[in-house]
């Protein structure tokens, strides 16, 4: 089962060109070697902070435990420290409502997040709303549910929605209808507490080094 390894963080004022060059240069070289699957990196356009989210998945949890527990994980940690605040980090296991294929780098993607937690006892009935009435929904206003998502180990809700666009106009064009406010009222209304949403926006740190690589194979 596909697990998703987020960590959340704000540059320090003064440190950007430094953080630059340590996370193209060192961080994102280590996590990959350690075997992390890096696939996106985001900043927070609109929603709460912290600004920063790095995206990375394994396909087993035991396997993310030895990789946190290497010394190389805790030494590029310890240098990411020094030049960022208010880290925290978050694992997320699929909840297998979405199975369109396995969950790779989207390049360019920007996404619209809904965090949540279920009222107790609604769980038939939030599973019903989510695969009859939420992803055809979302499909049709042009940002489909791409991923389904139940925190595991982190502080937060524990349900995240993740949604996918090419652009933060077809987000909020998406959001400005009232397709979408029906969808997010009987979500409040019957099933949800809770609930907030953030718009991320891609850095292309991550995506355009592995789009550069694989195109650079066959050469």
């Amino acid at each position: 089962m596909t697990s998703l390894f987020t960590q959340y963080w704000d540059v320090i004022p003064g440190k950007f060109d430094e953080y630059t060059a340590f996370i193209t240069n060192e961080y994102i070289p280590t996590m990959e070697r350690l075997g992390l699957k890096l696939l996106g990196g985001f900043y927070v356009a609109v929603g709460q902070g912290p600004r920063i989210i790095a995206v990375g998945t394994v396909e087993e949890q035991d396997y993310l435990r030895r990789i946190l527990a290497k010394e190389e994980y805790r030494t590029v940690t310890d240098k990411l420290f020094e030049l960022t605040c208010r880290y925290s980090s978050k694992l997320y296991v699929s909840s297998g409502r979405v199975t369109e294929g396995p969950y790779n780098i989207q390049t360019g993607a920007w996404k619209f997040n809904q965090y949540y937690n279920l009222v107790p006892g609604k769980e038939d009935e939030h599973y019903h709303f989510v695969k009859d009435e939420c992803m055809p929904g979302m499909k049709d206003l042009g940002v489909p549910i791409t991923g389904a998502w139940r925190l595991v180990i982190g502080d937060g809700p524990r349900i995240l929605a993740e949604c996918s666009s090419l652009s933060m106009v077809d987000i909020a064009k998406c959001i400005d209808t009232s397709l979408f406010r029906q969808l997010v009222r009987r979500l409040k209304k019957h099933f949800a507490t809770d609930y907030s949403s953030r718009i991320l926006a891609p850095t292309g740190r991550i995506e355009i080094p592995s789009l550069m690589r694989d195109m650079m194979k066959g050469f």
